[in-house]
């Protein structure tokens, strides 16, 4: 049986059975996977060999994380993050993590989730994304928002994404290159996240801004 198709049989087995499979297979092919993950049916991962996943982690149903470096030639504009500890590429994961259904993970830039986290159906967080026009040349250089054309004609923007510990993103949010969430935060339903927010924020908008405190300390 090819090696692709036994590959697709335990990405989509179901059930508890499914559950075992997908585990011990994982377990051999990410950089790091911890005790009591459980990962659901239909979870793709893009260069596992750059994701780790601690322990009692739920990955849920129809997730995609990629992680790796992008080698590309393509005009970039690279956005620094000093919270990220880890290498371009990364995606770690910590403990007791739940990302939902249908959640896009990009790390291509590095991407690190703090313990205690949970990410809502539907969001989406990109640490590296196409860009609408070129930053060297922003008005004689045409670009195209697309990875099928030439890479001289792609304009990339790439920065690591922290998520504290404790932080909660609800349905659909969307997470941009560079954010910086702190612990104990809070994404409202909807918002559209770019930038530093501190911790125990309550965050919310599009574009996302610190409302209030998400607790009273």
């Amino acid at each position: 049986m090819p090696s692709a198709l036994v590959q697709l049989v335990i990405i989509y087995l179901p059930g508890l059975i499914g559950d075992k499979i997908r585990y011990r297979y994982w377990h051999h092919r990410l950089k790091f996977l911890g005790r009591n993950v459980k990962i659901e049916a239909g979870v793709h991962f893009q260069n596992p060999a750059y994701i780790s996943i601690d322990d009692n982690c739920w990955i849920d149903k129809a997730v995609i994380i990629m992680g790796g470096p992008d080698k590309s030639k393509r005009e970039k504009k690279y956005i620094n993050n000093e919270k990220f500890k880890f290498k371009p590429g990364e995606v770690v994961i910590g403990k007791n993590v739940h990302i939902a259904t249908n959640v896009i993970i990009s790390g291509i830039g590095g991407i690190s989730i703090g313990n205690n986290s949970g990410i809502a159906s539907g969001s989406k967080i990109y640490s590296f994304s196409h860009h609408y026009r070129s930053f060297q040349s922003p008005v004689g250089k045409e670009v195209f928002y697309s990875p099928m054309v030439p890479s001289e004609k792609q304009v990339m923007i790439e920065g690591p994404i922290t998520m504290g510990e404790n932080v909660g993103m609800g349905f659909n949010t969307i997470i941009l290159p560079g954010t910086i969430i702190g612990d104990r935060s809070f994404i409202v339903v909807g918002s559209v996240v770019y930038g530093s927010f501190p911790p125990n924020s309550f965050v919310s908008g599009n574009p996302a801004k610190r409302i209030k405190a998400r607790f009273l300390d």
